[in-house]
C-alpha cells in the first residue's frame, strides 16, 4: 500500500473519530438538558408563561336618573397625561441634542395643556421615574389633540369618572364618588353597593411581557353593572326650587335655608334643596363650606340633617291633637288678653304681646297665638294625651328616608327634667328639635285625610334585568279624617284672613302656616322664617315647606313669596286646575 494512500486512510480514520466525539458530546449534552435538567426547564417555562397571572375588571358604576328619566349621574371617561423621563434619556442620550428635542417637546405639551407650567415640566423630564403623571382627567378635545400630534415618551391612560351634567343640582340628594370609587354622602352613599356592582377577573398564561398567549389556559369571571337608580325627584321642580331658594337667602342676606316639595298622597320627594349648595363634579372645592348656620359640612342635607326649633308651624300639630280627642272644635273660643299664667309653668305670652280678646281656634291659628296653642296643650290635652300625637306625626324619630339622619328631640313628661313648660312652649314650636323634613311629613299626614305616608326617593332600581318599583307605604293613621278636613279648613282661613295670607294665588285654596322661631337664648331678631302647607287646600296634591335662617326680617311672613313662588311654579307645571272661582 502506497504511503498517499496509508495518509488518506489515517485523515479518514481521524475526521470518523471527530465526527463520533462530537456525537457522543451532543447525545451527553441532550442527555443532560432533557433528563437531567428537565425539572428546572419546566419551572422555567412556566415562570415564563407566568400562569396564574389574574387582571380586575372593574364593573361601571350604575347611572341615577329623575323621575323623567333625565340623567342626574352618569360615568365619562377622560385621559390622565403621563411622560416617561427615563425613556427620554434612552432616546436622547446626548445632551446637546436633548435640549433642542425637550423645549419642542415641551412647547406642544403647552399649547393642548396651557396649564403646565414650563420650568415644572421641565423639572418633571429631569426626574429619573418610568413615567409621571402630569395632567389629570384632560378633555375629550385635548385627549384627541395629543393623539394627533403623536409626541414620543407621552401617553395617555384612560380613566372612568362619575358626572353629574346638572352641576349643582340636587347634589345633597346626590352626594359624590371620590376618586378610589366609593360614594359619599346622599343617594351615592346609601346605595353604594347596588351602584357601584361587583368587579369581575381574568386570568390567563402571558408572555415576559405580560401579553395573553392565544395557545395558552384563560379564565374569565366577567363584571356585574352596578344598578341604575331612578329617583323620584322632578328635575325640573328641582331646578326651580333650588334657584328660588338662593334667590330669597341672597335677598333676606339669611345664613342659610331649605325647601322641600313632597307629593301629598304618597310621600314621594318632588324636590329637596338646601343653600348653600356645590358641585359634586367639583367637590373637594368645597371642603371648607358649611351650611345649615354653620353647624354642617356643605356636603349634607340640610332637610334631613338640620334640627331646629319649628315655631309657630307646630300649632297645626296641636291643633291636630286638639281636634283628634274631640276637646276642641274650629269653633272653641277663649278669652285672649295677650299672655296667659299657669301655676306650674311660665306665663305664656304672644309675639308683642297682642291682645286678641275672644277668639275660636281657628283665628288662633289665623293669628299664630302662643297664648291659644300653649291653652289647648295644657288645658284641653295635656301631657298623657298630647305627647303621643308628637310621636305619631314622627317627631324625634327617623323617617327612613336614609341611612343617616338627624332624629330631632323634644321632652316629653316621661322624659328626666320635663317640667309643665317644656308642654306649653312645645305647643307653639320650642323645647322642641324636628328636622325640616319631619315637619314637612307632618303637613303630609294632615293634607292626606291624617294618614302618614313613609318619605321616598328612589322610584325604581333597575338591576341588570330586574326592576323593583317603590310602592308608597302608609306607616299609620296619625288623627282622623274628620279632624284632617277640619283643620284644613282651619289653615286655609289661616291663608285667606290671617298671616298667611301673602302666599295667596287667586283661583286657588291654599293651607299654609307661618313660622318664626327664636332660639332659647339668642336675640330675638336671629330667627328662623318659615312656611309649611299644602295646594290645593280642596284636593291636596303637594306639601311644600320653606326655611331661611337668620334673615334680616324677623317675621314669619318672609318665607313668603319663595313659598308662593315654588306653589305657582307646581300649578304651572303639573297644569293643577283651579279650584275656585
Amino acid at each position: 500500500m502506497s504511503m498517499e494512500l496509508q495518509r488518506a486512510r489515517r485523515r479518514q480514520m481521524f475526521i470518523f473519530l471527530l465526527v463520533c466525539a462530537a456525537m457522543v458530546g451532543l447525545l451527553g449534552r441532550l442527555y443532560y438538558w432533557q433528563v437531567l435538567q428537565s425539572p428546572g426547564l419546566a419551572q422555567a417555562a412556566d415562570a415564563e408563561h407566568n400562569k396564574n397571572r389574574s387582571q380586575m375588571l372593574n364593573a361601571p358604576r350604575g347611572l341615577i336618573y329623575d323621575v323623567n328619566g333625565r340623567i342626574l349621574a352618569t360615568n365619562v371617561v377622560r385621559d390622565d397625561v403621563y411622560i416617561m423621563p427615563i425613556q427620554f434619556s434612552v432616546d436622547h442620550p446626548d445632551a446637546e441634542k436633548a435640549q433642542p428635542a425637550l423645549a419642542d417637546l415641551v412647547y406642544k405639551l403647552r399649547q393642548v395643556l396651557p396649564n403646565l407650567s414650563e420650568s415644572e415640566l421641565r423639572a418633571q423630564f429631569k426626574q429619573n421615574r418610568a413615567a409621571v403623571k402630569i395632567a389629570d382627567s384632560i378633555s375629550p378635545s385635548q385627549s384627541q389633540k395629543l393623539r394627533t400630534l403623536r409626541l414620543p415618551d407621552v401617553f395617555l391612560e384612560p380613566r372612568t369618572l362619575r358626572s353629574y351634567p346638572g352641576g349643582d343640582l340636587a347634589a345633597q340628594v346626590l352626594g359624590f364618588v371620590r376618586s378610589d370609587g366609593a360614594g359619599v354622602y346622599g343617594i351615592e352613599e346609601q346605595y353604594n353597593k347596588l351602584l357601584a356592582g361587583k368587579p369581575g377577573s381574568f386570568s390567563a398564561e402571558t408572555d415576559l411581557n405580560g401579553n395573553p398567549l392565544t395557545v395558552g389556559a384563560s379564565s374569565e369571571q366577567p363584571p356585574v353593572n352596578g344598578a341604575d337608580l331612578q329617583l323620584t325627584i322632578d328635575s325640573t321642580i328641582q331646578y326651580i326650587v333650588q334657584n328660588a331658594l338662593l334667590d330669597a337667602v341672597r335677598q333676606e342676606n339669611a345664613q342659610s335655608g331649605t325647601a322641600i316639595v313632597v307629593n301629598a298622597r304618597t310621600g314621594a320627594i318632588v324636590a329637596m334643596a338646601g343653600a348653600p349648595n356645590f358641585d359634586p363634579n367639583h367637590y373637594s372645592d368645597y371642603a371648607a363650606d358649611k351650611g345649615c348656620l354653620k353647624s354642617q359640612e356643605v356636603y349634607f342635607s340640610p332637610a334631613l340633617y338640620c334640627a331646629y326649633e319649628p315655631g309657630s308651624t307646630m300649632k297645626a300639630v296641636t291643633m291636630a291633637a286638639g281636634l283628634d280627642q274631640g276637646v276642641i272644635t274650629p269653633d272653641t273660643t277663649l278669652f285672649d288678653p295677650g299672655f296667659k299664667t299657669f301655676d306650674d309653668a311660665p306665663t305664656v305670652t304672644n309675639w308683642e304681646s297682642r291682645n286678641y280678646g275672644t277668639e275660636t281656634m281657628t283665628q288662633v291659628l289665623e293669628h299664630s297665638a302662643n297664648v291659644g296653642t300653649a291653652w289647648v296643650a295644657h288645658d284641653r290635652l295635656g301631657p298623657d294625651r298630647y305627647y303621643p300625637y308628637l310621636a305619631s306625626f314622627g317627631f324625634g324619630q327617623a323617617t327612613g328616608i336614609s341611612g343617616q339622619e338627624a332624629l330631632g328631640s323634644y321632652r316629653s313628661n316621661k322624659t328626666p327634667g320635663w317640667t309643665p313648660s317644656d308642654l306649653t312652649r312645645q305647643a307653639f314650636g320650642q323645647s322642641i328639635l324636628a328636622t325640616p323634613l319631619q315637619v314637612a311629613m307632618a303637613y303630609q299626614a294632615i293634607a292626606n285625610g291624617g294618614v302618614l305616608m313613609k318619605p321616598y326617593l328612589v322610584a325604581s332600581i333597575h338591576d341588570n334585568g330586574h326592576v323593583t318599583q317603590t310602592q308608597p307605604q302608609i306607616q299609620h293613621r296619625v288623627i282622623s279624617t274628620r279632624a284632617a278636613q277640619q283643620l284644613i279648613g282651619m289653615l286655609t282661613r289661616s291663608v285667606t284672613d290671617g298671616l298667611a295670607k301673602p302666599v295667596s294665588i287667586p283661583g286657588y285654596s291654599l293651607a299654609a302656616k307661618t313660622g318664626t322661631s327664636t332660639t332659647q337664648g339668642l336675640s330675638d331678631n336671629l330667627t328662623e322664617a318659615s312656611i309649611a302647607g299644602f295646594l290645593p287646600a280642596s284636593n291636596p296634591q303637594f306639601v311644600i315647606l320653606v326655611k331661611l335662617d337668620r334673615p334680616q326680617s324677623i317675621y314669619g311672613a318672609t318665607a313668603s313669596p319663595l313659598w308662593k313662588q315654588i306653589a305657582q311654579q307646581l300649578i304651572w307645571h303639573y297644569n293643577i286646575p283651579p279650584d275656585q272661582a
